[in-house]
């Protein structure tokens, strides 16, 4: 018999053991806190990261890219020591270029805990809640700026280098003196050592190897060089001019006070000391020479014209001194002395013309106290650039124009930021001289190649718009991209320094000082439809961080109750800086942001201060008398 009916399934609900269930809710929780976590984290920083123990996790990129720079401004100034031999050597960071590369450690910081997919940076975040990842530090120095020191260190502490070999004569005798070997600084080690060194804050004293250093002759090739040099010295060289029925003789004894010897790529070579020539020349000069005149740029109010120069009759000593050395090593010991007629000046009207200086472009004066060292100082930086002309298209260094500040040069002792410290050095104050440069180039639409802003902020300079400049870094680079040269003036008072550029802007003019803490800058002439016209904004101040506690330093000369402020506290910050620059109908703009560090007070105080040990003095009043008594 069958049966319509259908029969209902039945389902049988799993018996789940209770640690099963919890260790499933426990997973779904880890998730969970996973997951809110990397949604709060945003675009942060994931974890505990840090760099040479500064904590940049939990930061947004422009924070920790704040904190990068902080970081490099402490690392640069914090000198660093090295032993070599018997000797310690200190270093600023900053004076080799050092630096760190902010955009690589930033994105080795974003990086981490993001990099193996989903259930990658699950594993990394669960095995990482609490631990501290420690980012490498790319760093880097400047080859030049280094390779000087270390060559530095070479002379004055290593103190034995090579000795390439020479020629030396006595009386008119040759003689030879051989090389020797040395020692020197192991160059394939040492820069990576010194690198390490300024990647930490944590610095220790790192000793630097020394390797044996080979002189760059051999002994038979100064021989070589003692029997040219005797060749030379046989006997007096004549030189005559047939056209002027002029006739010079040079005995052995001139001919070896003008005989100099240097190391060339083939060996020792020999030259005529153009110097001594032109003295032994000077009796016959006055007959044969009408020296030619310079052209001259001639500056009134601001506009430049060209003052014409003339040709004239001379005798080339450094002419004169090659032919001397040529007929020294011929058979006859005749050669010809050169007098060159219609002589173009060195500076030609036609020259001066072409370099297309017709005005003033740019102008710009900052203020300072007068009668301090650091006007002298700034005075003799403005006089070695005065006169000075970039042509187009060259890239122009402040530093290698005018060389290092030195006491026998005539600069004096006076402050620099050192350490985030103003300290007195030789020739400091000059950056007041880079910052007023800076503006000329600024403001006049030049290309800013490298400039460096102060570690923290100076009133009397133009917020943002503004650079330091140190020996031999930093420094103060700038192109001209314009199609004419650039004449640079320079003038000044007790109280203030000006730069100018002149060059040709079709006529424009712009002028600008920085006067009681504000920026003015004036348009003198519009010119035409074809000037560079530049305009400029500074961002209101952001990222302001507060200076560490201030630095008590021992001075027993001052009394235990005082307290003498050597240096003010300041905030840190950032300025965004925007130059828009228009020209022949296109538009170029330039951002950056200046990062100011925040400046730390510092006191001289009594040493008892600081060991808490300072006698104090209570005065207790009793009828009819006053009794001090000192407690230790």
């Amino acid at each position: 018999m069958s049966s319509d009916a259908q029969s209902t399934p039945r389902f049988k609900i799993p018996n789940v053991p209770l640690p099963a269930l919890i260790a499933v809710g426990v997973v779904a929780f880890v998730f969970a806190v996973y997951g809110i976590n990397r949604m709060a984290a945003g675009d942060q920083v994931m974890g505990s990261v840090q760099l040479d123990g500064v904590e940049l996790g939990g930061l947004s990129p422009d924070e920790a890219a704040l904190a990068i720079g902080d970081h490099e401004a402490l690392l640069a100034d914090e000198p660093a020591s090295f032993l070599i031999r018997d000797s310690i050597v200190n270093v600023q960071p900053i004076a080799t270029g050092f630096s760190l590369d902010t955009q690589v450690i930033l994105d080795r910081a974003l990086a981490v805990g993001r990099e193996g997919g989903f259930f990658g940076d699950f594993w990394w975040w669960l095995t990482h809640l609490f631990q501290t990842t420690n980012l490498d530090v790319a760093a880097s120095t400047d080859p030049e700026a280094l390779e000087l020191i270390l060559a530095q260190w070479d002379e004055e502490a290593v103190g034995n280098p090579p000795f390439s070999g020479a020629v030396v004569v006595s009386g008119t005798v040759p003689e030879p003196q051989y090389p020797e070997a040395g020692e020197m600084l192991d160059r394939g080690v040492v820069p990576g050592l010194v690198l390490a060194s300024f990647s930490s804050i944590d610095r220790v004293i790192v000793t630097l190897p020394i390797v044996t250093a080979e002189p760059e002759l051999t002994a038979a090739q100064v021989d070589s060089a003692v029997s040219t040099a005797r060749l030379i010295l046989a006997g007096p060289v004549t030189l005559s001019n047939p056209e002027r029925e002029k006739e010079v003789t040079f005995n052995k004894e001139e001919l070896a006070s003008a005989l100099r010897s240097e190391l060339g790529a083939e060996g020792i070579v020999f030259r005529m000391e153009t110097e001594v020539v032109s003295g032994l020349l000077q009796p016959l000069k006055a007959e044969l020479e009408d020296p030619p005149v310079n052209a001259e740029l001639q500056i009134d109010g601001n506009a430049v014209t060209v003052i014409p120069g003339l040709r004239g009759t001379l005798v080339d000593d450094r002419i004169v001194a090659d032919s001397l050395l040529t007929a020294a090593a011929s058979a006859s010991r005749r050669g010809v002395l050169p007098i060159e007629e219609a002589v173009d000046p060195d500076i030609t009207t036609a020259e001066l013309e072409a370099l297309g200086i017709t005005h003033k472009v740019s102008q710009f004066t900052t203020h300072h106290d007068c009668c301090q060292n650091r006007v002298t100082n700034i005075h003799l930086f403005a006089d070695s650039i005065d006169g000075t002309i970039v042509m187009p298209g060259q890239t122009f260094s402040l530093n290698l124009a005018v060389g290092e500040r030195t006491a026998e040069a005539g600069y004096l002792e006076d402050g620099t930021i050192v350490a985030g410290e103003i300290v007195p050095t030789v020739g400091g104050g000059v950056s007041q001289f880079a910052t007023t440069f800076y503006n000329a180039v600024f403001w006049g639409g030049y290309e800013d190649v490298t400039h460096k802003p102060h570690s923290f902020y100076i009133s009397r300079y133009p917020l943002g718009i503004e650079a330091t400049i140190n020996w031999p870094v930093p420094d103060l680079h700038f192109r001209n991209n314009s199609d004419k040269a650039i004449l640079i003036k320079t003038s000044y008072t007790n109280s203030s320094i000006t730069v100018m550029f002149f060059s040709d802007n079709d006529g424009r003019i712009i002028a600008g000082q920085q006067a009681g803490g504000r920026l003015r800058m004036e348009t003198v002439a519009e010119g035409g439809p074809n000037a560079r016209v530049v305009s400029a904004t500074v961002s209101d101040r952001y990222g302001f961080r507060e200076p560490p506690e201030p630095l008590y330093r021992p001075d027993p000369t001052i009394p235990p109750e005082v307290q003498d402020e050597i240096q003010g506290p300041s905030q840190g910050f950032s300025v965004a800086v925007t130059r828009t620059i228009t020209h022949l109908g296109q538009t170029t703009t330039n951002e950056w942001t200046v990062i100011y560090s925040p400046r730390r007070q510092i006191f001289l105080v009594n040493p008892c201060t600081l060991q808490a040990n300072c006698p104090t003095t209570t005065t207790t009043t009793v009828p009819e008398e006053t009794t001090t008594t000192t407690v230790p």
